[in-house]
């Protein structure tokens, strides 16, 4: 169930492990010291091998555990330590305090239903303990004591982990998307890319369009760098534009922008560049201060797999036709031709943008 997912598979079976040996080697050792008779002493054995078989099957296969045991076990927890108080008869602070331990590993692993709904099966077994083994206003008091620490606990773990998610939510949106054009960055595109070339939707092939804007340092040098920034939003924009829905279109650093077309022959992919330079030539840029500034683009079209069979290869190509478009006198489109080229040339590196050098300096 998801609501027993974890945030973090991986580390909540690690703590999961840590808590089961923990619980185990304390109820150990109290039955060491103080043995019970008969048959609580074998309820207590059985429970002890039990806690340990559960942390060896963690341990051994922790890729394996299925969700929902992340919320069965801290569960089975809390019915453990209710039944262990009752049976021992036990109801000290020594005992009730291990009700928490299930209510801390919930609420700092899992999700913010599991961790309340857990911490209510804790304070009722509790309220269960003191019930039956308490006089009235000692189990009140114990109960209600026990229910602030759970509570408290719960309630600044649940904050601290939304925060945390939070953060990490933007973290991953400020990896993914470029800040200045608003397009993904590399790494999203490199990603989209390898999964469109193992996909099993592969008649069409993959196409992939590498941009670089024409005498772009001539740009800045003429009007300054944050014309040259509206240039890049503004060829973005047109690349945008003219591509489909299922189109990624990427910043991979400076002046070089990428568009990654899923499923698309190479025919198509070159319509959709000449599209976009198309629209550059109908659609010169206007500064805010009324100045215009005529903006042209070379791009390399290559496709897989016609002209490569795996991203370093595509690259490789569409890099290749690209400067055959700026030998070929700038502002036009070049199809990658032939076989792939050799592996051996290096993979293109895209000139690091402006915010790259200022936040390297």
């Amino acid at each position: 169930m998801d609501v027993f997912a974890p945030r973090d598979p991986r580390a909540a079976t690690r703590a999961l492990t840590v808590v089961i040996v923990v619980s185990a080697a304390v109820l150990a050792g109290y039955t060491a010291v103080s043995p019970p008779a008969g048959v609580v002493l074998a309820l207590v054995v059985g429970v002890v091998v039990l806690l340990l078989a559960g942390a060896l099957g963690l341990v051994l296969a922790p890729d394996r555990v299925p969700p929902w045991v992340h919320g069965a076990a801290p569960a089975a927890g809390v019915v453990v330590v209710a039944c262990l108080d009752v049976a021992t008869r036990d109801a000290s602070t020594a005992a009730q305090v291990f009700f928490l331990l299930p209510v801390v590993y919930v609420a700092a692993h899992l999700g913010r239903a599991a961790a309340w709904g857990l911490t209510a099966l804790a304070m009722a077994g509790e309220a269960v303990v003191t019930g039956l083994l308490l006089t009235p206003t000692a189990a009140v008091t114990d109960t209600v004591y026990l229910t602030a620490v759970a509570v408290t606990t719960t309630a600044l773990l649940v904050r601290a982990n939304r925060r945390t998610d939070e953060l990490l939510a933007e973290l991953r949106h400020l990896a993914a998307v470029d800040p200045l054009t608003g397009l993904v960055t590399r790494r999203v595109l490199d990603d989209a890319a390898a999964c469109a070339l193992t996909s099993a939707d592969t008649d069409a092939g993959t196409s992939f369009v590498l941009v670089d804007v024409d005498r772009f340092k001539s740009v800045n040098d003429s009007f300054g760098h944050p014309a040259g920034d509206q240039v890049l939003c503004h060829v973005g924009e047109q690349l945008v534009a003219v591509v489909g829905a299922g189109a990624v279109v990427s910043r991979l650093g400076g002046d070089e922008l990428a568009v990654l077309l899923p499923s698309t022959p190479v025919e198509v992919a070159r319509e959709c560049a000449e599209a976009a330079l198309a629209r550059l030539r109908a659609h010169a840029l206007h500064l805010e201060d009324g100045r215009r500034v005529t903006v042209s683009a070379s791009i390399g079209v290559a496709h897989a797999p016609v002209h490569a069979r795996d991203l370093a290869g595509l690259y490789r190509a569409a890099d290749a036709a690209l400067y055959e478009a700026k030998r070929g006198g700038r502002d036009r489109v070049a199809v990658a031709a032939g076989p792939p080229p050799p592996a051996d040339r290096p993979l293109p590196a895209p000139r690091p943008s402006r915010e790259d050098r200022v936040a390297r300096a």
